[in-house]
C-alpha cells in the first residue's frame, strides 16, 4: 500500500484537512484509519468551524464548501504530488470495504474516477491496469460501476494502441441504454481519440463534435474543454494551425474557470506550439514559460517531455541549432523509463531531432533519429507521421547521392499519404492532409526529372492533384471512374485518348510559399539552411503532350508572384497587365509554339496559383492572340486524370431539353439583362426558361437529370474564406451552394454554362486542389463547364452568350463556340454592336422589351473596336470536354 508522506501539524503542510478536502464524507474512524492521527487532533478539526455535519448521515461530517476550495487550492499549489499519494489511499481503503456493501462499492469507484484522472494525466497505463484488477478480484455488482470499469480497460487499452480492443469496449457501451450521460460523453470522447491516433481524422472530429454537443446538453464544462482542445490537436495535425489556436484559446477560457492545473498545464503547452507554428515567436515563447513552470510545480514529467521538444522545435526555427539541440535532448532524458507510456512525444522528439542534424549536415545521425522515430510511429500506428520521416529520409538519401533509396523512400511516404486521404470521407480533411505533405510530391517530381524519367514525373504530378477529386468521384459516380486501383491516368492512356491535331500542357509548380501569417514566411532571414530544408526552390515546369510524345519544358516564372491576396475576388483580373501577359506568353507558350502550329484543340491543365493566369487573354510581344479564329480552342481542366475519365471519357447524358435559369436580384446588387438572357438563350434553343425571383434550386435537385444543356444567368457568389460556400443565387432567398451541388444535385447535361460574375473563380489550396462551382459541377456530373474568370460586364456577357448558343444550335463544338465569339466580341466595332441590337429588335422583341434601354452608340465609336480589353472578352473558359 502507498503510504503519505511524512506529515508534521495540519497548518504546516494541511495533510489532515487535504484528506477531509478529497472525501466525499468522513466520520472519526475513516480520519484516524487514513491519517494516522490521534484523537485530538482528529477532535479539534471536527469541533472547528471548517467542517459541517451531515444531517443524513448520523456521525459523518464534510468540510465546508470554502475551506475545501482552500484547501483544494493549497495542496495542489505546494505539494501537488500529495494528492496523487491521498487519493491512492483512500481509493485502496474503500477497496478493502467494497465487498462488503454496495455503498463502499460506490465510494471506491467514485474515488478511483479521480485517481483515474490524476494517472491518466501521467500516462501511468500500468498502475491503473493494476488498480482495475484490484477492483475486479473485488467482484462488483452495481451495474454502473461494470460499465465504468469497461470504459476505464477501453480507454487504456486505447493508450496502449489496442485499439481494436478498446473501440469494442466503447462501442459496446454505447449501445447500453442505461448508461448515465457523464459516462456516455468520456466513452464518445475515448472513441475520438482512438480514430485520431490512428489518423482517420474525420470519424475523430465526428466524435469530438458528439462530445462537445453532449457536454453543453449535460453542462459539464470539463469534457466541453477536451472536446475543443482535442478538435485543435487534429486541425493542428493536418495543418490548420490558425483553426486550431482558435479552438484551444476557447477551451483555455473554460480551463482557467476550472481551475484544473494539470489541463491547464497541457492546454498552455498546445497553445505556444500553434502559435510557434503561425510564427507568432513572442506569443509561443510565452506560453511555453508559463506551462513549464506549471509542469514542473506539479511535477508532471511527461509534460515537460512536450515542453522541452517544443522550446527545441523553437529554437531551430529561430537558427540557435545549439539550443535547439539541448532542448530536445532534455525532452529524451525526461522520457520515462517505460517508453510505452509517451510514444508519441518520444516519436515526435526524435523525428524533429533527426531534422535538426539534417539542416546541418549530420546525415548519418539524421538517419539514426529518423528510425528511431519511425519504430515508435510504427508501434503507434500512425501513418501519418511515418510519411513524414520516410520524406525526410528520402531528403537525407538525395543529399547523399543515393537516389535510389531516395525514389523509394518518397515513394512510401506518397503511397501512405494516399491510402489515408483515400480511407476519409470528408473533404477538409482531404485537402489539409495532402496540404502537409505537398512538398512529398514536389520532391518525388524533381527527382524522377533529375534522372531523367520525365513520364514517371508526369505521373506523380497526376498523383499530387487528382487523388482527393477522385476519391469524391469514387464515392458519388463510381460510372465515371475507372476504378480506385487506378487512380490517376497514365501518359500512355492520355496519348491515346487525345484526338489528332491535339495538345496537351499540364504545369506544375513548386516551392508555392503560403502568404500571409504561416511559419515559413516568419522565420528570419539569417536563418537560411532551415529555410531551404523547408521550402524548395520556386519554379514552373510544363509537360507538353501529344498523341506521340512528351516534351517538358522549364519557365523563367516565380509562381510565388502570381499568388492572389487572400481575400481577391477577383484574383485572375489583376494580371491584365500588358507586359505582364506577354511575359506569360512568352514563357508558358512560346516554348510549345512548335506542337501548337495546326493544333486544333489546346487543353491546359494549370497548377497553382497559375489557375488565375487568363490564359485566354495571353499574347505575343508581336500581338499575335493566342485565341484566335482558326487558332486551336482553348480547354481548361482540374488534371489529365479528371479530363480524361469525367469529361472525355463520360457518356452523353440522357437528357433532351434545354434549360435556362435567370435570376436579377435586388437591391444594390441587381442585374440588369439576367433574366432577360435567360429568356433569349432559351428561344434560341427552343428550351424552357425560368427566370424572376422565384426558387429554382429544388428544380434543379428534381429534375436536373432532364436537361442536356443547362444555362444559368445571375450573380455567383465567391467566399474566399470558405469556397464551397460560393454559390449561385438562383431566387429571392434561394442560393445554391458549391457544397449543396457536390452532395445533392445529380445532372445529366452535358454542358453547363454559368453566365454569372465570378462564377469560375476557385480557392487553390496546397496541393492544387479547387474548391468552387466549377468542380461542383464537374463532380456533379457535368463534363463541360462555361464559367467566367473574373466578373464579366452584364451586357458583354449577353453578346458572348448570344453569339456561342447561335454556333452551338449549328453544331459547333462547345469549346471552338465559345472562342469564337469572344474573338467575335473582341473584334466587335460600335458599328458591329448596333447591327446586333437592330438584329434582336427583329428576331426576338420579347427579349428586347425585356432589356429595357439599350445603350447608344455614339458616332465617334462606330469604327472603334469598343470591346478591345481583354477585360470584356477574355474571362470566358470552359473546363472540361471541348466538343
Amino acid at each position: 500500500m502507498t503510504q503519505p508522506e511524512a506529515s508534521g501539524r495540519d497548518d504546516e503542510d494541511g495533510g489532515l484537512l487535504s484528506i477531509c478536502a478529497l472525501l466525499r464524507w468522513f466520520d472519526r474512524a475513516l480520519l484516524r484509519a487514513l491519517s494516522e492521527r490521534d484523537d485530538d487532533e482528529v477532535e479539534i478539526l471536527l469541533a472547528s468551524d471548517l467542517v459541517e455535519p451531515i444531517a443524513e448521515m448520523t456521525g459523518a461530517w464534510r468540510l465546508r464548501d470554502d475551506s475545501r476550495a482552500n484547501a483544494l487550492e493549497r495542496l495542489r499549489a505546494e505539494r501537488p504530488t500529495d494528492e496523487l499519494t491521498w487519493q491512492t489511499r483512500i481509493f485502496e481503503h474503500f477497496l478493502r470495504e467494497a465487498r462488503a456493501s454496495a455503498a463502499a462499492e460506490e465510494v471506491c469507484l467514485a474515488h478511483f474516477g479521480e485517481l483515474f484522472r490524476l494517472l491518466a494525466a501521467r500516462e501511468a497505463w500500468h498502475t491503473l491496469a493494476q488498480h482495475i484488477a484490484e477492483i475486479r478480484a473485488a467482484a462488483p455488482r452495481q451495474p454502473g460501476n461494470l460499465d465504468r470499469l469497461q470504459f476505464y480497460e477501453g480507454f487504456i487499452a486505447i493508450r496502449t494502441q489496442s485499439y481494436a480492443d478498446g473501440e469494442a469496449r466503447m462501442l459496446a457501451l454505447l449501445e447500453q441504454d442505461r448508461l448515465e450521460p457523464g459516462l456516455r460523453v468520456q466513452v464518445l470522447n475515448a472513441l475520438g481519440q482512438s480514430h485520431w491516433f490512428q489518423t482517420s481524422y474525420d470519424r475523430a472530429l465526428s466524435f469530438y463534435e458528439q462530445v462537445d454537443a453532449l457536454a453543453r446538453e449535460i453542462a459539464d464544462r470539463n469534457y466541453q474543454m477536451f472536446a475543443l482542445a482535442n478538435m485543435g490537436m487534429i486541425y493542428s495535425e493536418i495543418g490548420y494551425y490558425d483553426k486550431a489556436l482558435d479552438l484551444t484559446m476557447r477551451s483555455l477560457v473554460i480551463v482557467r474557470e476550472l481551475g484544473e492545473r494539470s489541463n491547464l498545464a497541457r492546454t498552455l503547452y498546445h497553445i505556444g506550439n500553434y502559435a510557434m507554428l503561425l510564427g507568432r515567436w513572442q506569443l509561443a515563447q510565452t506560453y511555453f514559460h508559463e506551462a513549464i513552470a506549471l509542469y514542473q510545480a506539479l511535477r508532471l514529467q511527461s509534460g515537460l517531455v512536450y515542453l522541452y521538444w517544443g522550446q527545441g522545435f523553437l529554437y531551430h526555427m529561430l537558427g540557435d541549432e545549439g539550443q535547439s539541440e539541448a532542448a530536445y535532448l532534455r525532452a529524451i532524458a525526461a522520457l520515462p523509463d517505460q517508453e510505452q507510456e509517451q510514444l508519441g512525444s518520444a516519436m515526435d522528439t526524435w523525428l524533429h531531432l533527426g531534422f535538426l542534424y539534417q539542416t546541418q549536415g549530420r546525415l548519418d545521425e539524421a538517419l539514426v533519429a529518423f528510425d528511431r522515430a519511425a519504430v515508435l510511429a510504427g508501434r503507434l500506428g500512425s501513418q501519418h507521421r511515418l510519411s513524414q520521416i520516410d520524406y525526410r529520409r528520402g531528403n537525407v538519401f538525395e543529399r547523399q547521392g543515393r537516389l535510389d533509396a531516395a525514389m523509394d523512400a518518397y515513394r512510401a511516404a506518397i503511397e501512405r499519404i494516399e491510402a489515408l486521404r483515400g480511407a476519409t470521407r470528408a473533404e477538409e480533411i482531404k485537402i489539409g492532409l495532402l496540404g502537409t505533405v505537398q512538398q512529398i510530391f514536389e520532391s518525388t517530381v524533381l527527382l524522377c526529372l533529375a534522372c531523367g524519367r520525365s513520364e514517371l514525373a508526369l505521373e506523380y504530378v497526376e498523383r499530387a492533384r487528382s487523388r482527393a477529386f477522385l476519391d469524391m468521384l469514387a464515392d458519388k459516380h463510381p460510372d465515371l471512374h475507372d476504378g480506385v486501383a487506378q487512380p490517376v491516368v497514365t501518359l500512355a492512356e492520355l496519348q491515346a485518348a487525345l484526338p489528332a491535331g491535339a495538345l496537351l500542357v499540364e504545369y506544375y509548380t513548386a516551392g508555392v510559399l503560403p502568404r500571409g501569417e504561416a511559419l515559413i514566411n516568419m522565420i528570419p532571414a539569417e536563418n537560411a539552411r532551415l529555410r531551404e530544408h523547408l521550402a524548395l526552390p520556386p519554379q514552373v515546369i510544363g509537360f507538353a503532350v501529344t498523341r506521340d510524345r512528351l516534351e517538358v519544358f522549364r519557365p523563367k516564372i516565380d509562381p510565388n508572384t502570381l499568388r492572389p491576396q487572400p481575400n481577391d475576388p477577383d484574383p485572375g483580373r489583376r494580371l491584365l497587365r500588358d507586359r505582364l501577359l506577354t511575359h506569360l506568353h512568352d514563357q508558358l507558350i512560346a516554348p510549345i509554339g512548335h506542337l501548337l502550329a495546326g493544333c486544333r484543340q489546346f487543353y491546359v491543365i494549370p497548377h497553382g496559383p497559375l489557375h488565375y493566369v487568363p490564359f485566354m487573354a495571353l499574347r505575343s510581344a508581336a500581338g499575335a492572340h493566342l485565341l484566335d479564329t482558326g487558332g486551336p480552342a482553348l480547354a481548361l481542366a482540374p488534371s489529365a486524370t479528371i479530363l480524361l475519365r469525367s469529361c472525355l471519357g463520360r457518356r452523353p447524358g440522357q437528357g433532351q431539353e434545354y434549360w435556362a435559369l435567370g435570376y436579377n436580384d435586388e437591391g444594390d446588387e441587381a442585374l440588369r439583362y439576367a433574366e432577360a438572357e435567360a429568356g433569349h438563350v432559351a428561344r434560341l434553343l427552343g428550351g424552357r426558361a425560368w427566370a424572376g425571383p422565384a426558387p429554382k434550386s429544388a428544380l434543379l435537385s428534381e429534375f436536373g437529370r432532364r436537361a442536356r444543356w443547362l444555362h444559368i444567368a445571375g450573380h455567383a457568389i465567391y467566399d474566399p474564406h470558405d469556397p464551397l460556400g460560393s454559390a449561385l443565387r438562383l431566387g429571392a432567398g434561394d442560393s445554391l451552394s458549391a457544397r449543396a451541388i457536390m452532395g445533392q444535385l445529380e445532372l445529366g447535361a452535358d454542358l453547363v454554362t454559368l453566365s454569372a460574375c465570378t462564377s469560375g473563380v476557385n480557392r487553390v489550396v496546397p496541393g492544387d486542389e479547387q474548391l468552387g462551382l466549377p468542380r461542383a459541377l464537374l463532380v456533379a456530373g457535368v463534363p463541360a463547364v462555361v464559367c467566367t474568370l473574373w466578373e464579366a460586364f452584364d451586357l458583354t456577357a449577353l453578346l458572348v452568350m448570344d453569339r456561342f448558343y447561335r454556333d452551338l444550335r449549328r453544331g459547333r463544338p462547345p469549346a471552338e463556340a465559345l472562342r469564337d465569339a469572344q474573338v467575335a466580341l473582341r473584334e466587335m466595332t460600335g458599328r458591329d454592336l448596333q447591327a446586333t441590337l437592330e438584329r434582336w429588335r427583329a428576331d426576338d422583341p420579347a427579349f428586347v422589351a425585356a432589356l429595357g434601354a439599350l445603350p447608344d452608340v455614339p458616332p465617334e465609336s462606330l469604327d472603334v473596336r469598343i470591346y478591345a480589353d481583354p477585360l470584356y472578352w477574355a474571362p470566358f473558359m470552359l473546363i472540361g470536354r471541348p466538343d
